[in-house]
């Protein structure tokens, strides 16, 4: 049976999961998901649904905190903070502004949240350990079996570009790349255009990136 609850951030009017299923109307297809800047394991997931209907879902997080209750509810779990470059070690930017650290905790913090979400400006952050990689490594090395993606999701809070350019478009390009873009960088429409990707919807702050050769 098909598991039709959706569980993505709600914006006007739609979870984000319930806007990526439309581009798969077919619950018999059993797709590949790459949700990059995971969080929470079913909170405010794009992946989760997918997952329950099938899917194999990849989720990369970089705050270790998080992890234990990741791998406690899913099945794919890399603590790793992706990026342009690989190093063995660096230090994760994690703010916490009361019960809540997803919106702003980055690798580098970005100044232009503060003033987007003010909550941001009374805030704790700690620093923690975590290894550094680009996605192309972490695929070669631990997801060599892999041919295609269908569905990349990329929420890391203003470093999605420059994880984007650790990454091989043109060898597995995925379907839909799905950005939260807070500050509308045009930048990332730029970048993905030059891999054959145009903007299809843009809600709020999500764009939805479309690769041409994709037909639905």
């Amino acid at each position: 049976m098909s598991y039709t609850h959706f569980h993505g951030e709600h914006l006007d009017g739609y979870h984000v999961d319930e806007i990526i299923r439309s581009y798969f109307p077919d619950y018999n297809y059993k797709g590949v998901f790459f949700d990059i800047g995971a969080f929470d394991p079913i909170h405010i997931s794009n992946s989760y649904h997918f997952e329950k209907n099938g899917w194999d879902c990849y989720l990369f997080e970089a705050n270790t905190e998080l992890i234990p209750r990741l791998k406690e509810h899913r099945k794919n779990v890399f603590n790793y903070a992706l990026y342009d470059e690989d190093k063995e070690s660096i230090e994760f930017n994690v703010v916490d502004t009361g019960n809540w650290t997803a919106g702003f905790s980055a690798i580098e913090l970005n100044k232009e949240y503060e003033n987007i979400f003010p909550t941001s400006i009374n805030k704790e952050i700690r620093k923690v350990t975590v290894p550094q990689r680009m996605l192309n490594t972490v695929i070669q090395n631990e997801i060599s079996q892999l041919h295609h993606i269908d569905v990349m999701s990329v929420d890391i809070e203003g470093g999605e570009l420059k994880m984007l350019k650790g990454f091989d478009l043109a060898k597995y390009p995925p379907k839909l790349i799905v950005i939260e873009n807070v500050t509308n960088d045009s930048n990332y429409a730029d970048y993905l255009s030059k891999f054959n990707y145009r903007i299809d919807k843009h809600i709020r702050y999500n764009q939805y990136f479309v690769h041409n050769s994709y037909t639905g």
